[in-house]
């Protein structure tokens, strides 16, 4: 495509320009370069040119425009005042965008001063400009966005919206293989890795940042066992598994997931210290991404390892999966969010809490993924990353298959998977269920701050006034950190007017908006109840949070889960229940719900 940025003298046109064209991966050319001699000569006399000096100019762009798109696309800066310079700019164009740099001449004028200063005919110069706004004819149609803004934020701004609207954004993409009924583990996924580690060269250092063990199902493991084994005789290989607020790893959990990759290999992640900070995303962004609901900045700020390690390469690894916060997890978020500190997780979980859910799990495109994007492509670029992602689900008989596989140095390789995430992560029911039962693994299922993906990925399956039964034998603590537990004890899953009248009135729940975005989440807002029958906390602390208890001794008898079958069941007295074995691998719900919200890609 061709996306002209347009403005007045001054606007910044050029710099956003090539900004933009480096962001996307397309050419760029300056309008300026394409004036004839007599233009040139005309304008270093300062005298201003006429209609009959430009349809020359603009015919000869025009012309090369069919040459740029099938080069790949372009970016063209030029002025561009007249809806008429315009229709014969664009007259070739197959697919164009006007991105529209508004400014007033109050805001222009202090950027100009230097230059008015500086030039030998001051009046002229103001004659110039001023005729520059008598001739300015407002595009209708277009991106338009505040001139006044720094480049980098007009930048995100425009490449957020493009997406918006449906436009494929090209990128590096390694390799994409995958389909629903794709079975790509053992070998496939084998000769994948090599061709993986043949694309990236030798190398000497490398930094693996796979989830932890609470996505011990991603398939993550395995590709980072097959990347260590492969890298490890001729290259110096680091783990960082990507925590974000979770409990550091335990040695048998390291065991378990990384078979045969050695202890020594391995570092931990502290959110609240050894940071390096890489940038700030501004207030202005997240309160466009928002529509105005929240204007805070947010600090980019990632483990120091990535930053001062000097790798050759960083590889991300996870999962592509629906999730509550971002909407479909993995990518940018295993490095921003898993290994980034206090700031990005608190602020991009309240912004996702804010926004909703329902606007959230399943799409691609919604606010904390705006603002992770914003960071990769104004932050990230000094960081030599790689990503592979897995899209997983379960076969008729229970058992996980890959069913893709994608690798790519930047956004391309997640939206080339997202589509197969949609078909085969969401199921769309099409009545909503009274009541739902959900199993939470003991291996992997420790606290509420985790388990209670039981009620974000099923809250679009209940019916008003159902239930929803969680058994959770392994939870014994709400928070993973010490400090947030202590939260949501003092706090509880009491819904969103709740939780935002407490960050208010208490300074250490302000402080900790993550714990606030996660209150939140954990609550039905009065609509459905939910009951938790955890092996590790009494009736009490159960209660005291906002949830119903049940022992969970009777729960597992009443509903085993060794003997219910995910979806639907009907027990031996008539009861009918939706039974999820699992809810890190998908997301349920009613599609009418589902829809109230735009549709999936």
């Amino acid at each position: 495509m061709l996306i002209v940025v347009m403005g007045v003298t001054g606007a910044g046109k050029s710099t956003v320009g090539k900004a933009i064209a480096e962001r996307l991966g397309f050419a760029f050319y300056d309008a300026d370069d394409f004036h004839p001699a007599e233009n040139r000569a005309k304008m270093a006399r300062n005298e201003p040119l006429d209609d009959a000096d430009r349809w020359p100019w603009l015919e000869a762009m025009a012309r090369a425009v069919p040459r740029w798109e099938a080069a790949g696309g372009a970016v063209l800066a030029c002025s561009a005042l007249k809806q008429a310079y315009r229709d014969v700019l664009l007259k070739h164009a197959s697919s164009s965008r006007i991105v529209y740099l508004r400014l007033t001449a109050e805001d222009i004028g202090p950027r100009l001063e230097k230059r008015r200063g500086a030039h030998a005919f001051v009046g002229e110069f103001d004659r110039l400009l001023a005729g520059q706004f008598r001739d300015l004819e407002e595009p209708a149609g277009a991106l338009v966005e505040p001139g006044y803004l720094s480049p980098s934020e007009l930048v995100e701004r425009v490449r957020r919206r493009l997406l918006d609207e449906g436009h494929e954004l090209r990128g590096v993409i390694h390799f994409a293989e995958g389909a629903p009924d794709a079975d790509l583990d053992g070998e496939p996924t084998s000769e994948l890795v090599d061709s993986l580690l043949k694309r990236l060269g030798p190398l000497g250092r490398v930094l693996l940042i796979p989830p932890d063990f609470t996505r011990s199902h991603s398939g993550a493991g395995e590709l980072t066992r097959l990347l260590y084994e492969r890298l490890s005789p001729k290259t110096e290989v680091t783990v960082l598994p990507a925590l974000g607020t979770h409990v550091p790893m335990s040695e048998r959990e390291i065991a378990v997931m990384f078979p045969g990759v050695p202890l020594s290999a391995f570092r931990t992640h502290d959110f609240r210290g050894d940071l390096a900070t890489l940038g700030e995303v501004p207030g202005s962004f997240v309160s466009e991404v928002s529509g105005g609901k929240l204007d805070y900045p947010v600090t980019c700020a990632v483990n120091r390892l990535l930053v001062e390690g000097n790798f050759d390469r960083i590889i991300s690894i996870g999962q592509l999966v629906p999730h509550e916060v971002i909407g479909i997890a993995n990518h940018n978020k295993n490095v921003f969010v898993g290994t980034g500190g206090k700031d990005i997780i608190d602020r991009t979980h309240f912004l996702g809490a804010v926004w909703g859910m329902e606007r959230i799990m399943g799409r691609a495109q919604t606010p904390v993924r705006a603002v992770l994007d914003y960071m990769s492509g104004q932050f990230g670029k000094s960081l030599p990353i790689t990503y592979l992602l897995t899209v997983r689900s379960r076969d008729a008989s229970g058992a996980l298959k890959t069913r893709g596989l994608y690798a790519g140095d930047d956004e391309a390789c997640f939206h080339a998977g997202v589509p197969l995430v949609q078909r085969v992560n969401l199921e769309l029911l099409s009545a909503p269920r009274r009541k739902v039962v959900v199993y939470l693994d003991p291996a992997e299922f420790k606290s509420t701050w985790l388990g209670n993906k039981a009620i974000y990925r099923t809250r679009m399956a209940i019916a008003d006034e159902g239930e929803l039964v969680v058994l959770a034998p392994g939870v014994k603590t709400f928070g993973e950190d010490p400090e947030i537990d202590r939260l949501i004890r003092r706090h509880g899953y009491r819904g969103t007017p709740h939780t935002l009248s407490r960050v208010e009135s208490d300074p250490e729940l302000a402080a900790s908006l993550s714990a606030a975005a996660h209150l939140i989440h954990g609550s039905s807002e009065g609509r459905f109840k939910i009951t938790y029958a955890p092996g590790g906390l009494d009736r009490a602390e159960v209660e005291g949070v906002g949830f119903e208890y049940a022992d969970p001794a009777s729960v597992a008898r009443r509903y085993d889960p060794t003997r219910l079958s995910p979806g639907e069941n009907r027990l031996a007295d008539g009861e009918e229940i939706f039974f999820i074995s699992n809810p890190a691998l998908g997301l349920w719900g009613q599609r009418a719900r589902f829809s109230e919200a735009p549709a999936p890609e």
